[in-house]
């Protein structure tokens, strides 16, 4: 894939994959324009990240919902569970009033009843229904869809709810809901005419939703069809046992041991290690990190540090939910004298201790580790809590569960690999001295709202995990040292160059040169319009996510923070940064694309 052409702008990456999570953005002006809700690039896009683009399934059930459900003026949201939506409901609430848009407010601020909620029951409404669905037979009860209504121009308000927490419906549950509801109105409709009228408006609604019909979505029903008739995927009856097995691998991989029948025993590090007892699944990353912050306010209802530049959802999630954050940019140098201040200010204020830390290893997208042992040292003796998410680091090469009392991960990322599927994973330290608390506040909070499909894909996608990291680390390692050693090129940030005693920490001595990761960050001499001939010269899969078995690259402070670009740039993250994930072509292949981007820059 490497040396391939680029994938069309709009068309799902990787190209013709049901439920792909990225979309092609071949050129720096493509980003640009798609920040700036340029209808050239909107109109073409099939798919795109899910928690940033409504999947295509999803607006057709919305649409459809919308019809039988909203009054006029009404917008709807749609998640998996009651409390995922009075959360929503909370948030556009307490958020109307505070967001502001320059002088004036952003939102106007809504009415009690304005924003109410609706449960949707989908379920078969004869046998005849059920017998057409093999989802239907497998699960053990009914859909409910829960419909967040309110007024639409309170909807950019409830998006942000769900792009920050992660916790709406999945695309694939959106689609069983769709084949039900039509599988319904057919078997009721022949039996007596089921109001028709309503149920061909209903179908034309979702049918709009889910336009443009283009070559690309044609080729997506193919690929949906291939997976569905030739069965690469167990029956979802077998969910349960499969969302079992995940546990069991994440708790493997993140104690450095194979775990047997689920029994914690002694990790790599000598370590207790965590039992898939500790393992928790959610729907996305983000919502894994949005249970993680909630599970700690359960134990101390106080503020929380996040230490570092951290991928841009989690710094929304501990400023807007809960009594706020400092946030330590830098996450080096005079910050750690900064984060003691903050933890020894609050001590001594009666019920106002810091509630957690929080820490990415390594961060995204500039790569630095932060020193875990001395972030455990000032949580143990402040009584704080420590958050890792190792997503970039992956718990194949780092393990910092040693340190850590909770360790969240993306599994869409390297865990998966094949980038059709979202899924997340919590971790809970077995030996932690905030275990037990921890445990009894996220059992008041969690719910396991992973979809039966998206467990059977994220189980089968993993099996190779341990083995496609090492091969991934291997190819980034290449690639970064080639970069690096351009003239060209200012500065490239990868685990190996940049705050190397701090990773090695972490590093399981078993990884070798292969455990620093697949990402890496580039700048350029020539400031960002060198970046935008190398980016535009890439001849590799372009677009959001990373941690794919093929190579993505993405200029990410334009994607992540085009409308905070000044702020971005005072920790580093300036626009003219490009993100390269690094994929599983050969090494050769991947080292010539390379150096054909590097050589249509100009010299220095």
């Amino acid at each position: 894939m490497a040396t391939s052409p680029v994938v069309p702008l709009g068309a799902c990456v990787p190209p013709n994959t049901h439920h792909a999570v990225s979309v092609s953005l071949p050129t720096w002006d493509d980003n640009v324009d798609y920040e700036k809700g340029e209808a050239r690039v909107l109109s073409s896009m099939v798919s795109g990240y899910p928690r940033f683009f409504i999947a295509k399934p999803i607006q057709a059930l919305a649409a459809h919902l919308r019809e039988r459900l909203a009054l006029p003026g009404e917008a709807v949201m749609l998640f998996p569970s009651l409390a995922c939506a009075e959360r929503c409901a909370a948030f556009v609430y307490a958020q109307a009033p505070k967001q502001q848009q320059g002088a004036q407010p952003a939102f106007a601020v809504p009415k009690p009843g304005q924003v109410r909620i609706v449960q949707h029951a989908v379920e078969p409404v004869s046998r005849q229904a059920a017998a057409l669905d093999a989802i239907s037979g497998a699960l053990e009860a009914g859909v409910t869809v829960h419909c967040v209504l309110l007024p639409e121009d309170l909807f950019p308000l409830a998006k942000q709810y769900w792009q920050h927490t992660g916790n709406g419906i999945s695309a694939r549950m959106a689609e069983y809901c769709l084949r039900i509801e039509r599988t319904n109105d057919e078997c009721i409709g022949s039996g007596g005419g089921y109001r028709g009228g309503a149920v061909q408006r209903r179908r034309a609604a979702a049918a709009a939703a889910a336009a443009p019909g283009t070559q690309a979505e044609a080729d997506l029903e193919a690929s949906a069809y291939v997976e569905e008739r030739f069965g690469r995927n167990l029956d979802a009856k077998y969910a349960g046992e499969m969302k079992q097995a995940l546990r069991r691998r994440i708790a493997g991989a993140v104690a450095g041991a194979e775990q047997t029948h689920g029994v914690p025993g002694a990790g790599a590090g000598g370590v207790a290690c965590p039992s898939a007892d500790d393992v928790f699944l959610t729907a996305t990353g983000a919502s894994a990190m949005f249970y993680a912050h909630q599970t700690v306010l359960g134990v101390r209802q106080g503020k929380s540090v996040c230490f570092g530049f951290p991928y841009t959802d989690t710094l929304k999630v501990l400023q807007k939910f809960g009594p706020g954050a400092y946030f330590l940019g830098h996450g080096e140098g005079d910050d750690y004298a900064e984060l003691e201040r903050i933890l020894a200010e609050h001590a001594q204020e009666p019920g106002e201790p810091i509630a957690a830390i929080f820490t990415e290893c390594p961060s995204n997208p500039l790569l630095k580790t932060a020193d875990l042992p001395r972030l455990r040292e000032l949580a143990d003796r402040y009584g704080a809590a420590l958050v890792v998410d190792e997503t970039i680091g992956s718990f194949a090469n780092i393990d910092v569960l040693r340190w850590a009392d909770v360790v969240v991960s993306s599994l869409t990322k390297a865990f998966s690999g094949d980038s059709n599927v979202m899924g997340g994973s919590l971790v809970l330290n077995p030996a932690g001295a905030h275990c037990a608390p921890l445990r009894a506040a996220l059992a008041t909070v969690y719910e396991d709202l992973v979809w039966c499909e998206d467990a059977i894909f994220l189980e089968r996608n993993s099996r190779d995990f341990a083995r496609r990291v090492p091969a991934i680390g291997r190819n980034a390692l290449a690639v970064a040292t080639l970069l690096q050693a351009s003239p060209k090129v200012a500065s490239v940030r990868y685990p190996k160059f940049t705050t190397p005693a701090n990773y090695a920490r972490l590093k399981r001595p078993t990884s070798g040169d292969a455990g620093y990761g697949g990402l890496l960050s580039v700048f350029f001499v020539g400031g960002e319009q060198a970046a935008r001939t190398f980016y535009d010269h890439l001849r590799c899969c372009k677009g959001p996510s990373l941690g794919t078995n093929f190579t993505l690259a993405s200029p990410y402070t334009i994607l992540a923070h085009f409308h905070e670009l000044e702020w971005a740039a005072q920790y580093g993250v300036t626009a003219d940064l490009v993100r390269i994930s690094v994929g599983l072509e050969p090494t050769d292949e991947l080292l010539a694309m390379f150096q054909l981007a590097l050589d249509a820059v100009p010299g220095c």
